[in-house]
């Protein structure tokens, strides 16, 4: 009997969300900012998810959460390119890199919260 511990690399971006939120993305790419939503999801399980952006995307917008996974099992679902105009794209875009950034500066501040607190944060951020 063997037990092995592996450790899978979560991509920046790709899966639901891929390509449609370009300045999240760069903001990912930023050491900083991934140690920033390690920081505000130590209590989530980001490996569900096919990257980061999914995750950050489907767990502050929990109405998507479903659509992804079934997108995940290839159930013909659609990416949310296809099903989202440019213009909606783009506002969450903003708001996912207000999230980001928020998260930075709860790091900054090691204010810890819980998930729920931080994307009820992010959410009036939003409105």
């Amino acid at each position: 009997m063997e037990m092995r511990l592996e450790q899978r690399q979560l991509l920046l971006s790709g899966g639901l969300t891929q390509t449609v939120f370009p300045e999240t993305e760069q903001l990912l790419e930023d050491l900083d900012y991934q140690a920033a939503l390690a920081f505000v999801s130590t209590r989530k399980d980001m490996n569900r998810y096919h990257s980061m952006m999914d995750f950050l995307f489907c767990e502050i917008f929990i109405e998507y959460r479903a659509g992804c996974f079934a997108y995940y099992d290839e159930d013909g679902k659609p990416m949310l390119k296809d099903i989202l105009s440019e213009e909606v794209l783009a506002r969450y875009d903003r708001w996912l890199m207000a999230a980001l950034k928020l998260a930075a500066e709860k790091l900054k501040t090691k204010r810890i919260l819980s998930w729920t607190q931080y994307r009820v944060e992010v959410l009036r951020l939003a409105a």
